[in-house]
């Protein structure tokens, strides 16, 4: 599996998203079909995995997890409630 960061293909809703919400860091990967956005705010982190063609594997949330906070050393929490759609939060450090 390859995650490309194409976070320049969406300068305009990062942008928005910046000025809008707490976020301070936004990037945006293609991972296939799935697209995968994470930001950070003041200590928090939320990874979104998204499809819209087919549900996001189990194969895919453990390679954006071991990509994205593989230093972590908490267990996030994963919201897959909608199958299309996984959220992934957890507390950053101070």
């Amino acid at each position: 599996m390859i995650m490309t960061d194409v976070t320049n293909s969406y300068h305009r809703f990062i942008s928005e998203e910046l000025r809008s919400s707490n976020a301070h860091f936004i990037k945006v990967y293609s991972l296939g079909n799935s697209k995968v956005v994470y930001k950070k705010k003041f200590g928090h982190a939320e990874v979104v995995i998204s499809n819209k063609i087919r549900p996001v594997t189990q194969k895919e949330i453990d390679f954006v997890l071991k990509e994205l906070a593989s230093s972590l050393e908490v267990t996030p929490t994963i919201d897959n409630a909608n199958h299309n759609l996984v959220q992934i939060t957890w507390d950053l450090a101070s």
